[in-house]
This record gives C-alpha cells, structure tokens and sequence, in this order.
C-alpha cells in the first residue's frame, strides 16, 4: 500500500478537485471514496451488520432532523466501521500505478493505525465561514432535490452544517496530534496553492 496517497478531512474542503489534478498531472489511479459509501453500507445492511441496515433505512427526517453532536459521533462510528471495505477495495486496485484516494472517511486515526506514513497522508478541512458559504451557494439545489422530502429543510440544513464543522474540528484534532500534515481551506489561498502545498507533502 506504498504507493496509495490519502486526501482525508471533511466535506467542502476541495479534496476532489485536488485529487482530480493530482490524477490528471501525474497519471495516478483516482479513487473516491464518496462514490463507494452508499454501496458499501447498503451490502454491509444487507450482510447484517445492524447499524448499517438502521441507517440505510432511515428517512431525511429520522436521519438530518437530529442534534448535530450525535450526528458527528454517528458519522465517525460509521466510518470507522466501514474502514475495513475501503482498505480492500484500495487493494484490488493495479499496484503498478499509484493511487490518490480522497474523502472523509479516511480519519486520521484510522489511517494511522494502518500505518500510513506521513508523506502519504493531508488532512483538508474548511474553516466554518468557508463551508456555509459554498454550501449556501448550493442551498436550492439541496432542498429542491435531496432534501425535498425533509418535513423541515432548513433545520436538516443546519444540522448537517453544524454536524460537518464538528467533523471538521474532530479530525483536524486527530491529525495534528498524530502529527498528519494539516491544510485549512479558508479562502485566503488559490486552488493553485493548495494543490502546491499537498503536492510538496507527498513529495511528487
């Protein structure tokens, strides 16, 4: 698993657009995670893992419309247990061509116990301001299609944003007491330097 490089954090932190360039610029295999999850709890369901099944049934109602700490413990939880599947799946890729693989599911402490090292591994995360803001540009887009069944969109709203920034802080957390290079996305820099900055973490 040498060749693999891990773009972990949280949600709206621009993992996928650097993982993209990284896959285009140096001919990496590109795997996202966030392609796989529903896939992943739904078979881990229906092969009687309790929690799986209960959350693949839930309602938007039964699911968003809940406080936002239990919603980061549960999320935390489920990653934790679908781990396992993302490593095998990584493994099932070509080794003869590296691999950037990105999205929140990769905690730090998880990657760690794998024995990532630490120029294979960034932590991305959004400052607060940052993530409402992009997330609010996409606001009608989510309430018209994937919260439209929410009896109260605009709650679901707020605890799914408030539920990422305590994400955001649990596993920023994480990597800089593992000692994980750390990048908080806040506008101030360019995609550009962003990009620069993991790139010079993963000495490409």
């Amino acid at each position: 698993m040498s060749d693999i490089y891990y773009l972990g954090g949280s949600p709206c932190a621009g993992k996928s657009t650097i993982a993209e360039k990284i896959s285009e610029r140096y001919g990496f295999q590109y795997y996202k995670v966030d392609d796989f999850l529903a896939e992943f709890i739904a078979s881990g369901g229906e092969l009687g893992d309790k929690w799986l099944k209960h959350i693949s049934e839930m309602s938007l109602d039964q699911f968003w419309l809940r406080d936002p700490v239990t919603l980061n413990e549960e999320a935390l939880f489920t990653y934790e247990k679908l781990f396992p599947d993302f490593v095998r799946a990584l493994e099932k890729l070509d080794k003869n061509t590296p691999v950037i693989t990105e999205g929140a599911a990769f905690l730090p402490g998880l990657v760690n116990k794998l024995g990532v090292d630490k120029a294979h591994y960034v932590c991305m995360v959004p400052s607060k301001e940052f993530q409402i803001h992009h997330f609010k540009k996409r606001l009608p887009v989510w309430i018209n299609d994937y919260l439209s069944s929410c009896s109260d969109k605009e709650k679901a709203f707020d605890n799914w944003m408030e539920r990422d920034v305590l994400f955001a802080s649990t596993v920023l957390k994480q990597a800089e007491e593992i000692g994980y290079s750390t990048l908080i996305v806040d506008g101030s820099v360019s995609v550009e330097e962003s990009f620069q900055f993991v790139v010079n973490t993963f000495g490409l």
